[in-house]
């Protein structure tokens, strides 16, 4: 774990002493700017806000992915006793850009009066938040080209955007893909769940299983990225 967050320091460093750094931090400006302009609750915040620093979070990991899959980088790989410990440092990194980046947006929106939040109640968002980003920073990790083996990182992209896409059309499903549409529904329960309850402030049994359920995507997630990159071999684009 030392190891991994010493990596997660240089990689944050690395990601903003390049131009790709602008990137994350454009993106957060740009969501503060336009999803609070009309003003925002807390139970708004919980939902809205939490997909948008999520979606923060899954950038921010593809782009440290990115500069790790450089073959400079290869003398610092090799160092590792275990190729998984770039792959956490990459996690934590994300994990720590967005929480920086969330309080940015949380506290410029307070002081502009754009933002209601409730104390203590309003606590119950780190919990749920950081099952979001985990989960975000640890489905980008087999979506970029660091771990990719064949391409798996195209056909991973396809099936995420075709899920997507199958989610928000599942309304529009015939009978004959009732199946289809009940798996979608239960495979989006935990997410779905996690934000509904914390926004609407009931945190009960349900709020805790998908908040486990949630963390349990991210880990296996992790763990599919870790099995990807740990058996490739070490052809770097350059």
């Amino acid at each position: 774990m030392i190891r991994a967050s010493v990596l997660a320091r240089f990689l944050s460093r690395d990601l903003f002493l390049s131009l790709s750094g602008i990137v994350p931090l454009a993106v957060a400006v740009t969501f503060g700017l336009i999803a609070f302009e009309y003003g925002m609750d807390q139970a708004q915040f919980f939902t809205v806000a939490g997909l948008g620093t999520a979606t923060i979070c899954l950038l921010t990991s593809l782009l440290l992915s990115a500069r790790a899959a450089r073959a400079w980088f290869y003398p610092l790989l090799a160092r590792l006793p275990r190729r998984d410990e770039l792959l956490a440092a990459i996690v934590l990194s994300s994990l720590g850009i967005t929480t920086l980046l969330s309080l940015l947006i949380t506290v410029a929106n307070l002081a502009a009066g754009r933002l209601t939040l409730h104390w203590p109640s309003a606590l119950w968002l780190l919990p749920t938040w950081f099952a979001l980003w985990l989960l975000a920073a640890a489905l980008a990790l087999p979506l970029a080209a660091l771990t990719s083996r064949g391409g798996s990182h195209l056909a991973l992209w396809v099936l995420f955007a075709a899920l997507l896409v199958a989610y928000d059309q599942k309304s529009r499903l015939g009978p004959a893909l009732e199946p289809a549409a009940r798996l979608l529904t239960i495979s989006f329960w935990p997410v779905n769940t996690l934000l509904a309850q914390a926004s609407a402030g009931v945190h009960d049994g349900a709020y805790f299983l998908a908040l486990l359920l949630t963390l349990v995507y991210g880990l296996l997630l992790f763990v599919l990225a870790a099995q990807l990159f740990g058996r490739k071999d070490l052809l770097w684009a350059e």
